[in-house]
């Protein structure tokens, strides 16, 4: 199963991807780049780590691989 991000680019694990601002349901508190460490496939999130080492669920449709 290939994974997609908003542009259609696939999202692997150790990808340095772009985190958008968030909504008012994210815990996160401003857009960020970070990098996917765990893809889960079965709920349709990726866990990506912050430059604070802090992980956030975020959904691989909302992510910009760089």
């Amino acid at each position: 199963m290939t994974l997609l991000d908003k542009n259609g680019v696939e999202v692997y694990v150790g990808a340095d991807v772009e985190v958008p601002s968030p909504t008012t349901e994210d815990q996160w508190n401003f857009e960020f780049v970070g990098t996917v460490t765990e893809l889960r496939t079965d709920d349709g999130y990726a866990i990506v780590e912050d430059g604070d080492g802090d992980c956030w669920c975020v959904e691989f449709e909302r992510l910009e691989v760089l």
